[in-house]
């Protein structure tokens, strides 16, 4: 186009001179960056080589400008006073750093971090603008639990320590599935909920790992191609109203917890609410993951292949069975389900509710659960099992 905007307010309108711009002419800009390399003549991209280049043919603000810089300041003045607190940035590799921090940490938010695709970091993006989305540490989870078919190798997941190489855990957000992401069909190496029970054991999985201090969970809509948008709007609609989550009963249009790898084709295609982030278990286990959250791992032995159990300090305990996908069949069939009668915990005595299997938070007053596991005083587990494709998870503020 022209390379301006009109702008909403007044304040917010941009002519050509306000981007970055070839030398004598403000309407072509300086260099473009997009597929298939997303590189601007660098061989990396945290050396801000981009940083002057238009992202996917739209015009880059000359952020070392002061009017740029001012109307920056506008809007984010506008979402701080209407109490946003915390930020994601988006294409962030592709923004001055020292530029961005003049603007951004004028205001005291909550929480920022930035789009990361796994690029090894330099020690300034983390320090001037936020913490980095780290997408690596899902995909060693759904690998580990899903695509690796060596059984002798699912301990191994209880090495997990980081997702990508060189950025540690204080320096990292880590997202359990993500937009861009996606695929249209099913695909067991990628974490969507077309996965099915697979998805969700790995969801599980993700909120009783104890070593990841901040992680975001993904709760969405369906889809049949990629492009489409959340129920009520389809491709091809030049305006659209997504369909409400909650119909006029109040009760929620959300997609059931799944129970098969993969979901079925005629589910995983239905254009309708998934809601992942309320699929049974998950309100549990935000309960445990914020009694257990840092403390040490200590794996329980004596489980047998495709079967892994650890403890969590001394009043935390997860055990996991994998399970059978009839797409892609991994060779060891059908594992069952586990009986944890016998197996030497060596938590505190009592009579636990497994919060993974609940179908909300777990109440002050709640006498019984849908699955519950008793330990003796001896340490051992007396009864309790897991389901075969499941997680179970208990803790000592969990005892009925």
């Amino acid at each position: 186009g022209n390379r301006r905007i009109s702008g909403a307010r007044g304040w917010d309108a941009a002519s050509p001179e306000l981007f970055h711009h070839a030398p004598g002419n403000a309407h072509a800009g300086i260099c473009g960056v997009g597929p298939p390399s997303y590189l601007c003549g660098s061989p990396i991209t945290t050396d801000c080589s981009c940083c002057k280049c238009d992202l996917f043919g739209l015009p880059d603000w000359n952020t070392d400008l002061p009017e740029v810089q001012a109307i920056h300041y506008r809007h984010l003045e506008d979402l701080y006073d209407m109490g946003v607190t915390m930020l994601r940035m988006d294409a962030a590799l592709y923004q001055d750093a020292g530029h961005t921090s003049r603007v951004l940490n004028r205001f005291a938010w909550d929480y920022v971090y930035m789009e990361w695709w796994g690029e090894y970091p330099v020690g300034i993006h983390d320090k001037y603008m936020g913490n980095y989305r780290d997408v690596a540490l899902t995909g060693k989870i759904t690998h580990a639990l899903a695509v690796e078919a060596d059984l002798t190798k699912l301990p191994e997941l209880l090495d997990l320590s980081h997702g990508v190489f060189g950025i540690s855990d204080d320096q990292a957000l880590y997202p359990f599935a993500y937009h861009d992401k996606r695929t249209d069909q099913a695909v067991q190496s990628v974490a969507t909920y077309k996965n099915g029970l697979e998805y969700h054991q790995q969801q599980k999985f993700f909120l009783a790992w104890p070593k990841s201090t901040r992680i975001l969970l993904w709760g969405g809509y369906s889809w049949s191609s990629t492009e489409q948008g959340p129920p009520g709007c389809e491709l091809g609609q030049e305006l659209c109203k997504p369909d409400p989550v909650f119909n006029d009963a109040g009760e929620m249009a959300c997609m059931q917890t799944p129970t098969v790898s993969p979901m079925p084709e005629w589910q995983a295609q239905k254009r309708q609410w998934v809601c992942e982030h309320r699929w049974t278990g998950v309100a549990g286990l935000l309960g445990f993951r914020r009694a257990c959250r840092g403390l040490p791992v200590e794996e329980v032995t004596g489980t047998g292949q495709g079967r892994l159990a650890f403890k969590l300090g001394g009043e935390c305990f997860v055990a996991l069975v994998k399970g059978s996908n009839e797409r892609w069949p991994k060779g060891y069939g059908r594992l069952g389900d586990w009986s944890l009668q016998g197996l030497a915990v060596g938590l505190p005595p009592g009579r636990y509710c497994d919060v993974a299997a609940l179908p909300a938070q777990l109440a002050k007053d709640a006498e019984s659960c849908p699955r519950e596991v008793v330990i003796g005083t001896d340490g051992v587990v007396q009864s309790g099992n897991v389901l075969q494709g499941d997680l179970l998870a208990i803790h000592a503020g969990a005892r009925l």
